[in-house]
């Protein structure tokens, strides 16, 4: 009864539009105070624990790294190398934005700040092109969902410290799904500016023979390759450490910032002292957000695993079935269910240790779990009402929503079939493991 209650009023909160960090710490407060015995004094305590780990301390770190690349030259030069690399295929800039995420995400480990990084470049660029702006401003916000799952991701690092599972192992699981989705959503480009005729194609001169044509592509690229190096070298400066056993996420993630510093005020000077500033302000509110949202996160989810529902979910899915497959299958309509009305943080920190134990006595990897449970709260990211991506996304390409629901939904498509791939064939997420 109690835990129902809980639920009914954290929604309720949400339907009115209380803030999500807030809906979540007054409906567990309430409970606490009205139905339990307990002192309320143990809320800032488990607020306090929630946050105060040297795991997740790489969560501001990735986040204030991901505001310099993207406001310091290095987003930019990933950009200029993916358009020289495949820009001249049909519907190119869309590719070119879907790979820049790919890259983008693998030093960001964040879905909003590649799609608000990736999108305030491309999406201008793609209206100019002839592309609907409805249209690349979607492509750009489920391009950015591969931002948290191609390692290193938040996601993970959340996911990891809440279940004490191993976040190298899940930084390694990743990278086959990221990748998987990404080129999900480079095929489902070249199908839609084919159908539509909504992309763009590089004509080809019949004056220059196709020999001089690649050559000088390849002459592009190679330049736009040597600009940007140093830019292109740290996803393996930060995924090299860790794989290595260097460092671990954490010191990755504060490496990150260093090395972004670097690059973007002594190598590439489009940084300067007052920028650095306002990247740190900027870094400084965003993780006050996501600190407050960890903190109570954490006190919902630790109210849930005293009540006992992880142990009464398992015995729920018992009943339904015994089969590991149709199990997994619930589990990912619970999660895109969830993923609608919940941030990634504050849903991965309530559902990890609610569903883990259950998929564990199914014998599900922990880790497998993870890539699983990640990717269908990437996915809310953009799946109304609550999909902060689209929320980004609609601000950076100044497009009202509505107008973007038609392309919303066969991009949804294409990522609820990756996310089945994933989801059943355990391997693509553990043969590095």
């Amino acid at each position: 009864m109690q835990v129902l209650i809980l639920f009914l009023v954290l929604f309720a909160f949400i339907l009115l539009g209380v803030p999500v960090g807030f809906a979540i710490g007054g409906a567990t407060m309430l409970v606490l105070y009205y139905f339990t015995n307990l002192d309320m004094v143990i809320t800032a305590q488990y607020c306090y624990a929630g946050i105060d780990s040297f795991t997740v301390l790489a969560i501001p770190f990735f986040m204030l790294a991901g505001v310099i690349m993207s406001t310091g030259g290095i987003a930019a030069r990933i950009v200029n190398f993916c358009d020289k690399l495949i820009g001249f295929i049909t519907g190119g800039l869309g590719a070119v934005s879907v790979l820049a995420c790919m890259f983008f995400g693998a030093l960001s480990g964040s879905g909003m700040a590649t799609t608000s990084a990736i999108g305030s470049m491309m999406i201008p660029e793609m209206e100019k092109k002839g592309y609907n702006k409805a249209y690349c401003t979607t492509l750009v916000c489920f391009a950015g969902i591969v931002g948290i799952i191609i390692p290193p991701s938040l996601g993970f690092v959340l996911y990891g410290a809440t279940t004490n599972t191993s976040i190298s192992d899940l930084f390694l699981a990743g990278i086959i799904p990221g990748i998987t989705i990404g080129i999900t959503f480079l095929l489902m480009n070249y199908y839609m500016c084919k159908k539509l005729n909504i992309g763009d194609k590089e004509k080809i001169s019949k004056e220059v023979p196709i020999k001089e044509y690649m050559t000088n592509r390849l002459k592009e690229l190679a330049k736009s390759f040597k600009e940007g190096f140093f830019a292109l070298l740290s996803p393996f400066i930060i995924l090299g450490g860790i794989y290595s056993g260097i460092f671990t996420p954490t010191e990755a993630a504060c490496i990150s910032v260093v090395y972004s510093i670097f690059v973007s005020v002594f190598i590439y000077k489009d940084l300067d002292i007052r920028g650095l500033y306002k990247t740190f302000l900027a870094a400084a509110i965003l993780n006050g957000v996501t600190s407050f949202l960890l903190g109570y996160s954490t006190v919902f989810s630790t109210y849930l695993s005293h009540a006992g529902i992880p142990r009464m979910v398992y015995e729920m899915l018992m009943t339904c079935t015994d089969n590991k497959f149709v199990m997994l299958l619930l589990i990912n309509l619970i999660l895109l269910v969830i993923g609608c009305f919940l941030d990634t943080v504050p849903a991965i920190i309530v559902m990890s240790p609610i569903l883990l134990p259950a998929v564990v006595g199914y014998g599900v990897d922990p880790v497998h779990f993870g890539i699983i449970i990640t990717v269908n709260l990437a996915i809310g990211l953009c799946t109304p009402p609550y999909g902060c991506n689209l929320f980004v996304g609609s601000a950076v390409g100044r497009v009202k929503m509505e107008s973007m629901m038609r392309y919303i939904i066969p991009f949804f498509i294409v990522s609820i079939v990756a996310l089945l791939i994933i989801t059943f064939i355990p391997a693509l997420s553990l043969m590095f493991l």
